[in-house]
C-alpha cells in the first residue's frame, strides 16, 4: 500500500504526471460538455410554443428522478474533477513561466490566442458557470425547464452574457482539444495540423450549438 501511495504522489508531483491528469481531466469535462449539449437540443423537441411539453421538460425531470445520492455524487464527482483540472492547470502555467526561457519567449510568441488566454477564458466561464446553475439548475422546477430557459433568454443582456461565455468556452476547449492530443501523443508534427483543424470544428459544432438556443428565442424561432 505505501508503495502504491508513494508511486502515486511520485507521479502527481511530477510534470509529466500532471501533464497527464490535466489532460484525463480535461477529456473527462468534453464529454460532460458534449453529453450536456445532447440534453440541451432536447429544447428543439416537443411542443412548448404551442401549448404542448418541450423534451427538456422530460428531460430535465427524468435527471431529477434520480436517486439524491446518485446525483449528488454526479455532481461531486464533476466538481472533483474540474477543480483536479483548473489547480493542476495553474500549477503547470506557474512552472513553465518560471522556467521560460529566451528561446520559450520567442515561441510564446507563436502561440494561439486561445493557448495564451486559458487562464482568462477558465476564469470567465467559472463565473458564468457559477451564474448559469444559481439561474437554471437551483433556482426552479425541473417540470417547468423550458420556461425558465425562455425567461433567461428572452432578456437580451442574459443572452448576451451567455453568447459572450460560450465564445470564451470555445477558445477554451480549441486549445484544449489539442492539448490533449498532444499529451496522449497523437498529434505528431505530420497529422498536427489536422488536428487543429479537427479542433476548430469540434468547438464550433459544440459552441455554436449552444449559442443557438438564446438566438432562437431572441429570433422567435423558439417562443
Amino acid at each position: 500500500m505505501n508503495d502504491i501511495i508513494t508511486t502515486a504522489c511520485k507521479f502527481v508531483t511530477s510534470s509529466i504526471g500532471r501533464k497527464i491528469l490535466v489532460a484525463l481531466t480535461g477529456s473527462c469535462l468534453l464529454l460532460f460538455l458534449v453529453g450536456h449539449l445532447a440534453g440541451n437540443m432536447t429544447i428543439y423537441g416537443g411542443c412548448a410554443g404551442c401549448g404542448g411539453t418541450s423534451w427538456i421538460d422530460y428531460y430535465a425531470t427524468g435527471l431529477h428522478s434520480m436517486p439524491a445520492w446518485l446525483l449528488w455524487a454526479i455532481r461531486l464527482g464533476l466538481l472533483a474533477v474540474a477543480l483536479i483540472h483548473i489547480v493542476l492547470t495553474l500549477v503547470l502555467k506557474y512552472e513553465n513561466y518560471n522556467a521560460r526561457t529566451h528561446y520559450q519567449k520567442e515561441g510564446t510568441l507563436k502561440a494561439t490566442l486561445s493557448s495564451r488566454t486559458m487562464v482568462l477564458t477558465g476564469i470567465m466561464i467559472l463565473c458564468f458557470l457559477a451564474f448559469h446553475l444559481w439561474q437554471l439548475t437551483f433556482n426552479g422546477d425541473p417540470a417547468n425547464c423550458y420556461d425558465h430557459i425562455k425567461a433567461a433568454f428572452t432578456n437580451p443582456w442574459c443572452s448576451a452574457f451567455y453568447i459572450v461565455a460560450i465564445c470564451c468556452l470555445f477558445m477554451h476547449v480549441r486549445h484544449g482539444v489539442q492539448s490533449v492530443l498532444q499529451t496522449f501523443g497523437l498529434a505528431t508534427r505530420k497529422v498536427r495540423p489536422l488536428y487543429n483543424i479537427l479542433a476548430v470544428l469540434f468547438g464550433i459544432v459544440v459552441c455554436g450549438a449552444f449559442i443557438s438556443i438564446p438566438v432562437a428565442f431572441l429570433t422567435g424561432l423558439l417562443h
